[in-house]
């Protein structure tokens, strides 16, 4: 069915014939990928990465890794410590940095593959003539790159048992809705699968064992498509950056993660189908001698902390018990499902 037209503002409909207001949009535009190769993880390493050549004043900058942690593997046997990886943003520029860990090594399975940059446009962010404004009725945001937009390009609902492939590029935004929050659900970017955890005793990160509905939106870099008739909208660069052809990502809620596992944060609008990103939010020890990848976890009420996929295991009673969460009380975007089914 279609959704009930707004008073005022600019729609456009998504396959489902979705009436999605455009003028509440906050859409993602894709910068670049810093691959792992570009960041220095010895100790007490930092890099910077300056976009304000490349992105507006005003407008904020959000990194998405993979696993926000690194594992060292120290020159005494016994002696393994999970390391986080801190991403600070700060007008337009991105560091990137890992605390003084004296002597050690990590291994390419335990960081990150890379670090995903977007902009984030929630409001006009200059009066220079590129974009459409929306008079009261919200705004359609400036668009500086016409090649790296991000639009939804494709949509499931499923029953998913654990792995699930995708059709995209590992530059894509994978959101997804689960009413489960015992699953720890993650992307991962080199085989475009969504994998789902779950806990089974000490193996705190086994894959399946479950079958449960998941609904996933996925919004990639794309041209946008020119329609034989409706609206086009230029980029500052001269390109096509925006049709009515298009759905856009529209951000509902910037959701805080929580402070541990086992904790939780509710979103705004359970009602709505919430969706979020997905990925490895650090690592926790468990038993003192297994170390496992904490995902990202979610019912319809809330978001939090799940299982993951096991780093090592080392021995009983050797390691400390420990979590090593760098996002803990960083925000996540939140979408509705709502909008797109």
């Amino acid at each position: 069915g279609v959704s009930e037209m707004s008073d005022f503002g600019l729609q456009v409909f998504t396959p489902s014939g979705k009436a999605l207001n455009v003028a509440d949009a906050s859409p993602l535009q894709f910068i670049r990928k810093i691959p792992r190769s570009e960041v220095s993880f010895t100790t007490g390493a930092s890099t910077t990465f300056d976009f304000t050549s490349q992105v507006p004043a005003g407008v904020q900058i959000v990194v998405w890794t993979d696993f926000a942690a690194v594992i060292i593997d120290s020159p005494i046997y016994l002696d393994y410590r999970v390391m986080p990886v801190n991403i600070a943003v700060a007008d337009r520029k991105v560091t990137i940095s890992v605390p003084g860990y004296g002597t050690g090594n990590w291994g390419p399975r335990e960081t990150p593959t890379g670090f995903w940059i977007f902009a984030v446009y929630p409001q006009p962010v200059t009066s220079d003539g590129w974009g459409l404004y929306v008079d009261a009725g919200g705004a359609f945001p400036a668009v500086v790159n016409s090649a790296a937009g991000l639009f939804m390009t494709a949509q499931y609902s499923i029953t998913f048992t654990g792995r699930y492939s995708l059709n995209c590029s590992e530059n894509a935004m994978v959101f997804c809705h689960c009413n489960d929050d015992g699953i720890g659900l993650y992307f991962d970017r080199n085989t475009r699968q969504i994998i789902g955890y779950k806990p089974a005793g000490k193996q705190w990160g086994t894959v399946g064992g479950f079958s449960v509905p998941l609904k996933i939106c996925v919004f990639d870099v794309k041209t946008p498509t020119i329609p034989d008739w409706g609206l086009m909208i230029y980029g500052a660069d001269g390109g096509v950056s925006f049709t009515s052809q298009e759905v856009p990502l529209v951000i509902r809620q910037w959701a805080s993660l929580p402070s541990a596992v086992g904790n939780w944060t509710t979103f705004t609008a359970p009602a709505s189908t919430p969706m979020i990103p997905v990925a490895s939010m650090g690592a926790k020890t468990i038993d003192r001698s297994y170390i496992w990848k904490v995902n990202l976890a979610m019912n319809s009420q809330h978001i939090g902390y799940g299982p993951g996929a096991l780093l090592m295991q080392v021995g009983d009673n050797i390691l400390t018990e420990q979590e090593q969460i760098p996002y803990k009380g960083k925000t996540v975007p939140v979408i509705w499902g709502s909008d797109y089914f």
